[in-house]
């Protein structure tokens, strides 16, 4: 329980997709565990491929970077909240509303 910085697929209980943990949210928002814009874009497309959900450039331009800290839940699953950079525990992800 408590914060904790992911670092890799595993941590997040997600799937890589070109390289970087993808992980779809409950209402259909997808956070990319990576801080290049062009990695995030390659790994939404793939993750969109694989789940035939449909992407056009509007939804790639939606595409944002955010800072964000993790922290797991009692019963397993994890919570995201927008942070700070400075904060140590802050992770720099790319987030795609659905």
């Amino acid at each position: 329980m408590g914060r904790f910085l992911p670092t890799t697929a595993e941590s997040l209980s997600a799937e890589s997709y070109a390289g970087a943990p993808v992980v779809e949210l409950d209402g259909g928002d997808l956070v990319v565990l990576t801080t290049d814009p062009d990695r995030a874009a390659q790994a939404v497309t793939a993750y969109a491929q694989v789940y035939g959900r449909p992407l056009d450039d509007q939804a790639l331009a939606r595409l944002r970077s955010r800072w964000v800290t993790f922290e797991r839940q009692p019963e397993g699953d994890w919570l995201l909240d927008d942070a700070v950079p400075t904060d140590a525990l802050a992770t720099r992800v790319h987030y795609l509303l659905g």
